[in-house]
């Protein structure tokens, strides 16, 4: 089974006119899950018309908090197997049914346990997405004079098929259920920001499972931008998850090996 996991933050238009991400009828393979923080009623009585699981309990969770808490919910209600697999999915991402079965059936195939596919900031898929990056260091700071970020976005051209990367968006990650559950999920000491890369980097050091990037796999991620004063709360988010990661990484994780 294949569980996608949706949290909305007041984007139940989004939602509903994307026809849930394009999975609304995704077919008996495939259950979408959506967790509202913003509750709607319009997105609940929708979701409820295309058999979407949907809940608005414990709302104001962090971004990490609240994929665990969705996966709690369906191992408790339905229960969750092994082998079946789970994807954090942003509401502002769109794929199609073909394409979540194909990247389930390869990750199988390469017994890859966390996976994520090529998103494009256009729907002619033109324009890519820098969903794959680098792990940040010490010394990330002062590389923001010709890389713009604190994380490095590997260069997709560069991948002629499948491969690995230091980490992946958190606007699209699959998991294997069994992976997420021995990482025990998200760290939600994270409130936003860098929860995707501290959960990737515990990935690759403890279990010895980097990202598997499946470069002909395709979807949008329109990623809309921010107004100016939320973008300065956010800036400031950014910063401390940062800062955590850089601390965890080199005093906390240090001393850690795979299994």
């Amino acid at each position: 089974m294949i569980h996608i996991a949706i949290v909305s933050h007041g984007h139940q238009d989004l939602l509903i006119a994307s026809q849930i991400g394009g999975l609304q009828d995704a077919g008996d393979d495939i259950h979408v899950w959506i967790k509202d923080n913003l509750p709607s009623s319009e997105l609940k009585e929708y979701c409820l018309r295309h058999r979407v699981s949907y809940t608005d309990a414990s709302p104001g969770l962090s971004f990490g908090a609240n994929n665990n808490f969705l996966f709690a919910q369906i191992k408790n209600s339905v229960g969750i197997q092994a082998d079946d697999i789970f994807i954090v999915m942003n509401p502002d991402v769109s794929t199609d049914q073909a394409t979540i079965l194909e990247l389930v059936r390869l990750m199988r195939a390469d017994h890859a346990a966390l996976a994520t596919l090529n998103l494009y900031r256009d729907a002619n898929f033109e324009t890519p997405d820098a969903n794959i990056r680098r792990f940040p260091d010490f010394f990330s700071p002062i590389r923001m004079a010709w890389v713009h970020s604190l994380t490095e976005p590997y260069n997709k051209s560069d991948y002629k098929s499948a491969g690995l990367s230091d980490w992946a968006s958190d606007a699209f990650l699959a998991f294997k259920a069994s992976h997420y559950q021995l990482l025990h999920g998200f760290d939600d000491r994270y409130f936003m920001y860098f929860e995707d890369v501290d959960l990737c980097y515990r990935s690759s050091l403890m279990l010895g499972h980097g990202v598997r990037y499946y470069p002909q796999l395709k979807a949008l991620h329109s990623a809309a931008r921010k107004n100016h004063n939320v973008a300065s709360r956010h800036a400031n988010w950014f910063i401390r998850s940062f800062l955590k990661f850089i601390f965890r990484k080199y005093f906390v994780y240090s001393g850690a090996k795979h299994v």
